[in-house]
C-alpha cells in the first residue's frame, strides 16, 4: 500500500517536471534544429510544448499521502527524506497539527534544536489542546537551553 502511495507520488513529481525537461531541451537547440521535417516554425513547436504542459493532469498529493510516505522515511531510516513530504503536507493544509509533531522529532534527532522548538511552537498553535502539551513545552525548555 505504502509503495503504491510511494509510485503515485513519483509519478506526480515527474508530470511536474518532465515538460519544463523538453522545454529547456527545445530552447537548446539551434533554431535550424528546431524547424521540423513537416515545415512548422519553432515557434509552433514551442507552442506545441506549452499546450502539452498545460492539457497534463496535475494531481496534487493529499497531505495524508505525504504524512505516510514521510513516515515510511523515518521508519526505513531516511528522515531527510521525509522532511520536503512534511512541508508539502504543511503547505496544503496548515492547520495540520502531526506533521508540525514529526517535523519537530526529526529535527530534534538530528540536532537541530532551533528547527525542533519552531516545530514545536508551531504544533502548539496549530493543536491548542494538545494532549501532550506539557509534555511538548517540556522538550522546548530543554531545548531552548542548549
Amino acid at each position: 500500500m505504502i509503495a503504491k502511495r510511494i509510485l503515485s507520488a513519483a509519478r506526480s513529481e515527474m508530470r511536474r517536471y518532465i515538460p519544463a525537461f523538453f522545454l529547456c531541451a527545445l530552447a537548446a537547440l539551434t533554431p535550424a534544429q528546431q524547424k521540423s521535417d513537416s515545415g512548422k516554425s519553432p515557434g509552433a513547436a514551442k507552442q506545441q510544448a506549452q499546450q502539452a504542459d498545460s492539457d497534463a493532469p496535475l494531481t496534487p498529493s493529499s497531505p495524508e499521502e505525504d504524512i505516510e510516505v514521510a513516515a515510511y522515511y523515518i521508519r526505513k531510516g531516511d528522515p531527510d527524506a521525509a522532511i520536503p513530504r512534511l512541508e508539502e503536507a504543511i503547505r496544503l493544509k496548515p492547520k495540520l497539527a502531526k506533521p508540525r509533531l514529526m517535523l519537530a522529532e526529526i529535527y530534534e534527532k538530528k540536532g537541530d534544536a532551533a528547527a525542533a522548538v519552531k516545530c514545536y511552537k508551531d504544533y502548539l498553535q496549530a493543536f491548542p489542546s494538545a494532549p501532550d502539551e506539557k509534555k511538548i513545552e517540556k522538550k522546548i525548555e530543554k531545548l531552548s537551553g542548549q
